[in-house]
């Protein structure tokens, strides 16, 4: 698919109506700008979504950006714990992770203890799982991110894992439902570590929520999508050198946005029934889903 032709990038930050030109938080960007950028119109409101890598080493700066010119009320953290305590400080003395004023973090980790045992362990050869649980008890989580990578997450691939999630991550994806429901959690911030694929599955089920789910609507949810590319283009190195060791390759494509991923979780969707029946059975009111609609877009009706 195509992004939109108005689409603009300086340096390794977007920029334009979707990037706040922040310097150490990578892939931000606001959503309703994307979206409405790409329909040429406005279609969802501004200011409201948005969507980022992690935010551990915001800068001051970059700090004053998300207090003052987003007013965040919410951020959506979706990595697990043991993702959060395993992020180095390029300062000693700076806190693991940056805090926004006025803004309340909810751990939400998209890659749950249910996911783990239901779409990954299960997966692993006898002896994986001797190992696994071996350096489990003996603390060695890193080995144990490294294994279930390399045996469990690299086979399935991206598409395989948003699969996964899917099945899976259901009272996840009722929570950021729940959140984003309620008028007062906006403006709001979803991201992960690089910001594209658990954060990206969260943005995809919003807006195949309020949007709908025609051919205009998942391509442009695509061109969202896709931008990750871009925003992660300046440190995707970096990434590489983190990912590595955790028993990640290259060319597994974990470091990349994927041609036709949203495609093909709107696809495993449809064949679930679609969003509607999909997010009925991960416990998400029709309430919430009028909600939201009514948080997000410029004419919800």
């Amino acid at each position: 698919m195509q992004s939109s032709p108005n689409m603009t990038q300086e340096g390794d930050s977007l920029k334009g109506p979707r990037g706040l030109g922040l310097t150490a938080v990578h892939n931000c960007r606001d959503v309703g700008a994307t979206v409405n950028q790409y329909f040429g119109k406005k279609t969802m409101k501004e200011g409201m979504l948005f969507r980022s890598g992690r935010l551990d080493h915001a800068t001051p700066a970059d700090i004053e950006i998300l207090t003052s010119q987003t007013n965040l009320k919410s951020i959506l953290d979706l990595r697990t714990k043991t993702e959060r305590e395993r992020v180095s400080t390029k300062n000693p003395n700076q806190s693991p992770v940056a805090a926004v004023p006025g803004a309340k973090v909810h751990h939400i980790p998209y890659l749950s203890d249910q996911f783990n045992k239901k779409a990954l362990i299960t997966r692993l050869p006898w002896y994986r799982l001797i190992q696994v649980i071996f350096c489990h008890l003996f603390g060695f989580k890193t080995t144990v991110v490294r294994l279930i990578s390399t045996f469990a997450l690299v086979p399935l691939g991206l598409k395989g894992i948003a699969y996964e999630c899917l099945r899976w991550l259901k009272p996840e994806i009722k929570q950021t439902f729940a959140i984003l429901s309620e008028e007062s959690n906006y403006p709001a911030l979803i991201h992960c570590t690089q910001g594209k694929d658990r954060t990206g599955l969260a943005t995809l089920l919003v807006l195949l929520t309020i949007l709908g789910e025609g051919d205009e609507e998942i391509k442009a949810i695509d061109h969202d999508y896709m931008l990750s590319n871009d925003g992660l283009k300046g440190v995707r190195e970096e990434m590489l050198k983190e990912m590595i060791p955790l028993g990640y390759t290259e060319e597994s494509g974990f470091a990349d946005a994927q041609e036709e991923w949203v495609e093909s979780v709107v696809g495993y969707i449809e064949d679930d029934g679609g969003i509607e029946k999909y997010l009925t059975s991960a416990q998400v009111t029709a309430e919430q889903i009028k909600k939201i609609r009514n948080c997000l877009l410029v004419n919800p009706s």
